[in-house]
């Protein structure tokens, strides 16, 4: 009977959703309790358990789509009483429809929390934690100010510059060589302002934008900045420099808090090291005159996964993507800062 093959449906289904809804708490409990990246790959085989990572949702869009038809009838004789059932029908269908629908946040969320587990744990990111280099224990904001007050890229926006994310890790160069390293983004918001028919100045809409970066400290390098744009730095960065080759100048914009420093510095092979570090590379380069910290600011986003996966419904492809997962411009950035400084 059609009735008995809708009851068989709505129970399989409810039976896949909650083996999805069971997968999805065993995969956040993986999550809580995993030390390593290798610690989350193993929790995830063997499974031993059906694999799926979707909800069933065909029969609530099959009853929103019949509830629809009948909703629709009603535009052919509304005063027809039959139709007017149909009506009342069909919106209870749509109800019915809404709330047996299953979102596919939950799926998202334990997705994109093992995605950051295992970013913390495969580039040993301390997310929101101050970088070792600074000994004394800070408040978020202070150190925030602090680091912001070092340099002048940090007032870019008109209402408001932030460093809303951030995490401190430890980069070492082939030497063995060691970096306190602290990789951040920064949002800053401007207004834009135009004068309506009357003469009056007023607020037309704020646009948001992100900038990408990391903070290393303890440099020898002092007093330096270094542009991708064409644009003038200001206090510290007061001096300009041209160097003796040309496509450098065409492309960098070197600027120096004193002069004599900046001619002992730029040698050949320091200008051709500058070279290789921007030729596949957008930003702002700088060195605080006396703290021993160099700033990296551009607009590769430093926390964005490159996969392979196209569409993870299932726990095989979840430990796939777990595994083969990558932040190439973060990788790029740490090879090619650490050569840099060697």
């Amino acid at each position: 009977m059609p009735l008995d093959t809708v009851q068989h449906s709505i129970h399989i289904r409810r039976k896949k959703n909650e083996r999805v809804f069971q997968n999805i708490a065993r995969l956040w409990e993986i999550g809580r309790q995993a030390q390593t990246q290798q610690e989350i790959l193993d929790g995830l085989h063997p499974w031993n358990a059906p694999i799926v990572l979707k909800f069933e949702n065909v029969l609530p869009l099959l009853l929103a789509a019949v509830g629809l038809f009948f909703v629709l009838l009603i535009f052919i004789l509304p005063t027809n009483i039959w139709l007017q059932l149909g009506l009342v029908t069909g919106l209870f269908m749509i109800f019915w429809a809404y709330i047996s629908y299953e979102d596919e946040k939950p799926i998202d969320d334990v997705i994109e929390y093992l995605e950051q587990q295992t970013i913390a744990k495969k580039y040993q990111l301390a997310f929101l934690q101050q970088p070792q280099h600074i000994s004394v224990p800070l408040q978020p904001v202070l150190l925030i100010a602090h680091l912001k007050r070092l340099f002048p890229v940090f007032n870019q926006g008109t209402l408001s510059n932030d460093i809303p994310y951030y995490a401190s890790t430890v980069w070492t160069d082939e030497d063995g060589k060691q970096h306190q390293v602290m990789v951040f983004q920064y949002h800053f918001v401007n207004q834009v302002r135009a004068r309506d028919k009357d003469g009056n100045d007023v607020k037309v809409k704020e646009v948001h934008k992100d900038l990408w970066g990391v903070f290393v400290f303890d440099v020898e390098i002092q007093g330096l900045a270094i542009t991708t744009a064409r644009k003038n730095f200001y206090y510290p960065y007061s001096f300009p420099w041209h160097t003796s080759d040309i496509q450098t100048n065409e492309k960098l914009n070197i600027f120096g808090s004193d002069e004599m420093q900046i001619a002992k510095l730029l040698s050949p092979a320091f200008v051709l090291k500058l070279a290789d570090f921007f030729a596949q590379r957008q930003g702002d380069l700088m060195f605080h005159p006396t703290s021993h910290t160099l700033c990296f600011l551009g607009p590769a986003d430093l926390f964005k996964i490159s996969t392979q996966a196209k569409k993870i419904q299932d726990i095989s492809v979840l430990r796939g993507h777990l595994r083969t997962f990558k932040l190439p411009y973060l990788e790029s950035l740490q090879h090619d800062l650490t050569h840099f400084l060697k």
